[in-house]
């Protein structure tokens, strides 16, 4: 399961000298940072939240105590895991809900952060090692509108031993160890937790909450590009344009690959009729797209489903010679060539789809598919 970051992740994509120019106005974050636009007061840092987001209470650190008290820590771990399965305490994914550990255990819910502060949480009161890991999901392009860019960050759980490495997830089972991914340390790690609540907030139309957390994930990680762009989605939101500006173009200058920031821009200029200056924006989000196998892969399958075989073939082409690792690209290549006819073509795509598959429940439904595409013949 994943957690959303309303337009907040980045493209890592690596810019080069053809890459369309940008405006270069000077950057002024005072008024961004201060609230004073938002609020009509300037925010002191002594109002910013500060929660206990790995505190737990008295009951659950009795319940962990008597949990294979005389067990090595990792048994320990492993016994916390059987009683989560078994349903000893329950959550319940749930895609909106940024809570703290003890919230997450107390209201049986969240999402894929809230589970895995808890879960970290619960297992360095066991003795285990934790940390929190983030997982690179390949991004998922709207098939509403190809200009929007939708972005889920997966975090999860991950607990190093002699014994090798485990890893706790929501949804394990969809989990893809073939994905790149990193170990976060906590400060970035609440970091999320805060940009991820203040747009929960703003959501809500909490205009002074919203702004207090993400500021607070700011004042935590002000170089991280994400942040920044989660600050002007706000301010955008609320209709402070020129905030939003300002956030949206520090995201750039710390990345600038942010396409949702990019996109942002161009539509912030294009509401305050700088057509030019959108043009500008507009040409560099296309820039990005195209060189994006993500994008290409969102233009294969949505010409794949139109019965464009041909065309799905060459947008997949191009996505396998920018990233070859991703199953998902050669299978649709392999169902591709198959609607072609280029049967061993088609099926040197499945073989190298399967070769790159880890998960068993990723094969089965491979299979599946298979099997139906054959007997829908």
């Amino acid at each position: 399961m994943k957690t959303l970051l309303l337009l907040s992740l980045n493209l890592f994509l690596t810019a080069c000298a053809s890459m369309p120019p940008t405006d270069n106005h000077p950057i002024d974050l005072d008024r961004a940072l201060s609230g004073e636009a938002l609020l009509g007061r300037t925010v002191s840092m002594k109002e910013l939240p500060q929660e206990d987001l790995l505190g737990l209470d008295s009951d659950v650190r009795a319940y962990l105590r008597a949990l294979a008290p005389s067990a090595s820590p990792q048994s320990r771990l492993a016994a916390l895991i059987r009683a989560f399965e078994q349903r000893d305490f329950t959550v319940e994914y749930d895609e909106s809900s940024t809570l703290t550990a003890m919230e997450t255990y107390r209201q049986a819910r969240g999402n894929c952060l809230a589970f895995t502060l808890m879960m970290v949480a619960m297992a360095r009161e066991l003795g285990a090692e934790a940390s929190f890991n983030q997982v690179a999901v390949p991004p998922v392009w709207s098939h509403d509108d190809a200009e929007t860019f939708v972005v889920y960050r997966h975090v999860n759980m991950v607990s190093e031993s002699a014994r090798g490495r485990r890893v706790i997830d929501f949804n394990l089972s969809a989990y893809d160890s073939a994905y790149d991914q990193y170990t976060l340390d906590d400060t970035t790690a609440f970091a999320l937790y805060y940009s991820n609540r203040g747009v929960e907030l703003m959501r809500a139309g909490e205009r002074e909450q919203a702004f207090l957390y993400l500021r607070k994930a700011l004042e935590l990680r002000p170089q991280r590009s994400d942040l920044w762009a989660n600050l002007g989605a706000m301010y955008s939101h609320f209709g402070f344009m020129r905030e939003a500006q300002q956030s949206y173009q520090q995201a750039l200058h710390l990345k600038s690959s942010n396409l949702v920031a990019i996109s942002n821009l161009e539509r912030l200029h294009r509401y305050n009729g700088k057509a030019e200056l959108a043009d500008l924006y507009a040409k560099r989000a296309r820039f990005h797209r195209e060189r994006n196998p993500y994008f290409l892969f969102y233009q294969a399958r949505d010409a794949y489903e139109q019965g464009d075989f041909k065309r799905a073939e060459r947008r997949l082409r191009k996505a396998v010679s920018r990233h070859e690792d991703d199953h998902r690209f050669h299978f649709l290549l392999g169902l591709t060539r198959y609607q072609l006819g280029d049967m061993a073509a088609s099926r040197q795509s499945f073989e190298e789809a399967f070769s790159l598959v880890t998960s068993p429940s990723t094969v089965n439904a491979y299979q599946r598919k298979l099997h139906l595409v054959i007997e829908g013949e």
